[in-house]
């Protein structure tokens, strides 16, 4: 028997108020997920407002200016 179908069986065995009670007990655990579809939501949505957009960069330019900066003319 599969662990899923123990936890079946044993669901099946608890009275409508010792199922509540389960519930209780693990809701606060694992609570369900409106609010944190809500929060995931509103999470992606300040991100998207911090996007912008990156200019090309050369980057073997940057590297020349770094060095001459870093080390003079070499």
């Amino acid at each position: 028997m599969s662990t899923k179908e123990i936890a079946f069986e044993i669901f099946n065995r608890l009275s409508e108020k010792q199922l509540q009670g389960f519930i209780a007990l693990f809701s606060d655990m694992y609570p369900v997920g409106d609010d944190d579809a809500q929060k995931r939501e509103r999470a992606f949505e300040n991100l998207q407002k911090l996007r912008r957009n990156i200019p090309d960069i050369d980057e073997k330019k940057e590297l020349d200016e770094y060095r001459t900066m870093r080390f003079g003319k070499v």
